[in-house]
């Protein structure tokens, strides 16, 4: 299961009740295959997790199975990221972040040949790009010696001059979603 966060990897990961017949449709669209276990709050569930053509195929492909078979969401990998995306039937994603041999029953696991790795949110950011986006009370994050810091931001317009304005001119400022 090494490549899982690999940017030129890319897959869908399916559970459902009708997995065979989701396993059908992707063998007729030339994806290739390999049956993985899932394992949530003490029960098991077969799944899949199958490499396709192009990021194109897998997420038109992802919405496809998802709208025909009644699932929620899958997880799809698009080819050129790092992280994977939970794809809900409607179309939108969700980042994700990839954790290995996951000890935390809250979160779905998939196992597969005594490997075993989850995907939990990852949190969303935007970068300001004026002082007018930044409010008082706001929390912002800043990178000091490659590592992130939380503030709150007291007075935007003092503060901007003095650390903000440098800190976006080298992509050192984010602001959680």
């Amino acid at each position: 299961m090494n490549g899982l966060e690999s940017v030129q990897s890319s897959y869908i990961i399916l559970s459902a009740d009708r997995l065979n017949e989701m396993i059908s449709v992707l063998y007729s669209k030339e994806y290739q295959i390999l049956p993985i276990q899932g394992y949530y709050k003490g029960n098991f569930e077969d799944s899949v997790i199958a490499w396709g053509p192009d990021n194109d195929s897998l997420r038109r492909d992802a919405i496809f199975l998802l709208d025909h078979f009644n699932q929620d969401c899958a997880i799809v990998k698009y080819q050129g990221d790092s992280n994977a995306k939970k794809v809900f039937f409607d179309g939108s994603e969700q980042p994700l972040g990839l954790l290995m041999y996951n000890t935390d029953s809250e979160n779905k696991s998939y196992l597969h040949n005594g490997v075993s790795f989850s995907f939990v949110e990852a949190k969303r950011y935007w970068v300001p790009k004026t002082m007018d986006d930044l409010k008082v009370g706001m929390i912002v994050e800043y990178m000091n010696n490659n590592k992130w810091y939380e503030k709150k931001i007291q007075n935007p317009k003092d503060e901007w001059d003095r650390m903000y304005k440098l800190l976006l001119k080298y992509d050192k400022l984010r602001v959680p979603a």
